[in-house]
């Protein structure tokens, strides 16, 4: 399960308040919030689609009425029993996989309406700055080889562009090292660290091609469990 994904859990105390629910079809759901309100240990979302709507339930999060939400999976309780709400839901969905639709997440050029070259306050890195890093990869090196690489663990010595910090959990940083044409000169890599713009870092991580996380969100590659050095 990609872990830059924000990751629900039915709560031990639910049983005891409900009975067991169905599994939920794990097609992505798009909705607006009409209502939210964090109490006992969830945030409770009242999601409307197109007219229809449903209660979810998830792990505390930032989410506003007006909000755009995506979420996927999890499993429906029927008559829960919230003591924080002090309300009996006919039907709520404890929600394994949801974020808000946002236009801060950073994104690669493959969206076409983020230039990942031009998103940081940094000076660019200049060719043959950044000395490649022994048993590495460069950045262009990765995307050429993506196929190859994916679900494999990579090593780059890469400028620190940019960073989005606390996006679905996690740090999304923009590294560069001056290879590479755009749109694939940048590659972002999602880490729990979290290292200083401008500042040169070894970075390694297993490599994902290809990822779709819905709305537009698409990477030719991605570096998950993102650790540095320097």
């Amino acid at each position: 399960m990609n872990f830059y994904r924000m990751i629900g859990a039915i709560s031990i105390v639910a049983l005891f308040y409900a009975p067991i629910g169905f599994a939920a079809k794990d097609g992505i759901n798009s909705a607006t919030v009409s209502y939210t309100k964090t109490a006992g240990g969830y945030t409770y979302i009242k999601a409307n689609a197109a007219g229809k709507e449903e209660w979810l339930a998830v792990l505390p999060m930032e989410v506003l009425v007006g909000d755009k939400i995506e979420y996927s999976g999890g499993d429906v309780m029927k008559d829960f029993k919230s003591k924080a709400m002090n309300q009996t839901f006919a039907n709520i969905r404890f929600v394994s996989r949801i974020h808000v639709v946002r236009k801060d997440m950073p994104k690669d050029d493959v969206h076409k309406r983020v230039n990942v070259g031009k998103v940081a306050d940094v000076s660019a890195p200049k060719p043959g700055e950044i000395a490649k890093a022994e048993g590495g990869k460069t950045v262009a090196e990765i995307f050429n080889e993506r196929a190859q690489l994916t679900g494999k663990k990579v090593m780059l010595r890469a400028k620190v562009m940019k960073i989005s910090r606390n996006i679905l959990g996690k740090n999304w940083i923009t590294l560069s090292d001056s290879t590479g044409t755009a749109p694939t000169d940048s590659i972002v890599a999602v880490s729990k660290e979290s290292p200083t713009v401008g500042d040169i870092v070894v970075c390694s991580g297993n490599l994902k091609a290809d990822v779709n996380l819905g709305t537009g969100y698409q990477y030719k590659a991605l570096i998950e469990e993102a650790q540095f050095s320097k």
